[in-house]
């Protein structure tokens, strides 16, 4: 019995052992992690110290750190930071970068605390903050909207991408009367249109039966020249009215619209939209540049909203438009000017009846008139081609 009590108190005595050696080792491991942890905590606020001291020594760091390109400063009435952003307001997606500016702007305020802008002449941002020192509160505005990114949205940022005019081709006109009323401005004085025998037809066209030719005319010049199958002239070389489309599209490979098996072929050259069929050839001449006198309407529209004056614009000195409405009372305005890629058809005075396609020239004025949605742009059409097809269609 004796044996057996002293194996049992070993065995006793041998397992408090190990618990006191299996409790000294926790202890142990415990202390190691808390002061692991306490180490790690001093770590991380020393770091975050240090970006907040790196962060917010100058407004240079900050643009720096944000991936920006600090470009100078100006300090007069106001304080006007000039950068480089590494983003646009949207992204190429669509996606708002609102976040990115908002962090700029805490910090720039937090550094400053006074009102400022913050100006990318190449992206065409300009950002103002209006700090209010009693409250420490701040307004941004962006690019003259007080609420940008609710005012404005990623898909026209977008559909502003991918508006492009369509390629260039080398189809040469060589056509004599074409080419005598290029050298006139498209004036048709002292040619065949005003001396020859014509006939008004109901879609704003004349013919000139005797000519095998139909034009549109407007403030004394040729907005619209058409060539019939029984033309028998070049229109350009080895190309005749009667020149069926597949040998054209050999000629003169890759259109811009249409093809041999659509029934059309359509080109865009230096100065001429030029459309064939195979009863017919129909040319206009365009301009595709910058518009100043243009682009300065739409901008003084949109900020007045004075669409009496907006009306005077574009009548006054313009006169190739293809379309013309105005009611006065409603505050409806309808002008249209094909060649020039602009469509304008307001409704009770909103501008975003305006509206801009492909084969208008872009400017940054316009550019940024259609991100402010104060008009409309639509970037895969050309309004030439649809001037066209509407022709076509009244013709049958």
């Amino acid at each position: 019995m004796r044996v057996k009590n002293k194996k049992a108190n070993f065995v006793i005595i041998l397992i408090i052992l190990l618990l006191l050696i299996l409790l000294l080792i926790m202890q142990t491991l415990i202390t190691i992690l808390q002061k692991e942890e306490a180490y790690n905590d001093v770590a991380i606020d020393n770091v975050k110290k240090e970006n907040e001291n790196k962060n917010n020594t100058t407004i240079k760091e900050i643009i720096e750190n944000a991936g920006s390109k600090y470009i100078s400063m100006e300090e007069s009435v106001f304080i006007k930071i000039y950068v480089n952003f590494k983003y646009d307001l949207y992204d190429q997606t669509g996606k708002s970068k609102k976040g990115y500016f908002d962090e700029i702007i805490e910090k720039i305020v937090e550094l400053k605390k006074d009102t400022f802008y913050l100006i990318d002449e190449e992206k065409n941002i300009e950002i103002y903050v209006d700090y209010n020192r009693e409250t420490e509160k701040y307004k941004t505005t962006i690019n003259k909207l007080k609420d940008f990114y609710k005012e404005t949205d990623g898909d026209t940022y977008i559909d502003l991408s991918k508006s492009q005019i369509v390629q260039q081709n080398t189809f040469g006109i060589s056509n004599d009367l074409y080419i005598s009323l290029k050298v006139k401005a498209m004036k048709f004085a002292n040619t065949i249109l005003i001396n020859g025998e014509r006939q008004e037809l109901q879609n704003g066209y004349y013919d000139y039966p005797e000519e095998h030719i139909k034009a549109r005319l407007g403030g004394g010049k040729v907005l619209n020249l058409i060539f019939d199958e029984q033309y028998e002239g070049i229109i350009a070389p080895k190309v005749y009215v009667t020149t069926k489309l597949e040998d054209v599209e050999k000629i003169y490979p890759n259109p811009g619209f249409g093809s041999a098996r659509e029934g059309f072929l359509g080109y865009r050259s230096n100065d001429s939209y030029i459309f064939l069929y195979e009863d017919e050839v129909s040319i206009y001449p365009y301009q595709y540049k910058a518009n100043n006198y243009f682009d300065q309407y739409l901008s003084d529209y949109c900020l007045t909203g004075n669409l009496e004056k907006l009306v005077t614009d574009f009548t006054t000195e313009w006169s190739s438009y293809f379309e013309y409405e105005y009611d006065a009372e409603k505050q409806n305005f309808k002008i249209v000017f094909p060649t020039r890629g602009i469509e304008i058809d307001i409704k009770e005075n909103d501008s975003k009846g305006i509206t801009i396609y492909n084969n208008y020239y872009l400017t940054d004025t316009v550019r940024e008139l259609i991100k402010s949605n104060k008009i409309t742009i639509k970037p895969d059409k050309d309004l030439l081609l649809i001037t066209e097809q509407n022709r076509r269609e009244s013709m049958k």
